[in-house]
């Protein structure tokens, strides 16, 4: 059991939990009744069934997660090509690129405790990237972004943890599936 791998779950699991409970008030508070079960649900489904597959078929998860983790990378570029239509619709609806952003890092944690390098790779793109294009469609604006993407330090230090780890277990010469030292082919 690597510390690195657990470490950058544990970073991770904090800041979702605590990111989760802030979305999770402000929509009941904000929309409330229904529509905020609605929304709650629509998000919380969807990233329980990724957590999910990641822990019990981590070799599935490692491509659906991938494709996830465009969805953050897509709303970036939506940033570029029109920062202010964007970040006014962000300060009118809420914050979808974070919600985005933790639908995939979450489960990204659970695969970082069998795949800690491809969780780590896919974690630290889904974070980073949206924030490079948010800056750079904002222009002259290009503080704003950088400073709201503070906000996501703990998702870039969990993924920087996985990559460690998955540093460490290729020193080591175990398998990416974690199932022992790689083998020579024709080796017994």
């Amino acid at each position: 059991m690597s510390v690195l791998k657990w470490s950058g779950f544990a970073v991770m699991a904090a800041f979702a939990g605590f990111v989760g409970l802030i979305l999770v008030g402000y929509t009941i508070a904000d929309v409330g009744g229904w529509e905020a079960v609605g929304l709650i649900a629509l998000v919380v489904v969807p990233l329980a069934l990724l957590c999910l597959l990641a822990y019990a078929r981590p070799s599935v998860a490692v491509p659906v997660l991938a494709v996830g983790a465009l969805a953050p990378i897509a709303f970036g570029v939506m940033y570029l090509l029109d920062y202010d239509r964007w970040s006014a619709w962000e300060d009118q609806h809420g914050p979808l690129s974070l919600v985005l952003l933790m639908a995939v890092a979450a489960p990204l944690a659970v695969l970082g405790l069998s795949r800690p390098a491809a969780a780590g790779s896919l974690m630290l793109a889904a974070a980073l990237v949206p924030v490079l294009l948010e800056t750079i469609g904002a222009g002259s604006d290009w503080a704003r972004p950088l400073s709201i993407g503070l906000v996501i330090v703990p998702v870039v230090v969990s993924a920087v943890l996985f990559l460690l780890a998955g540093r460490e277990r290729a020193s080591r010469g175990e398998s990416a599936s974690g199932r022992g030292p790689v083998r020579p082919l024709g080796s017994h």
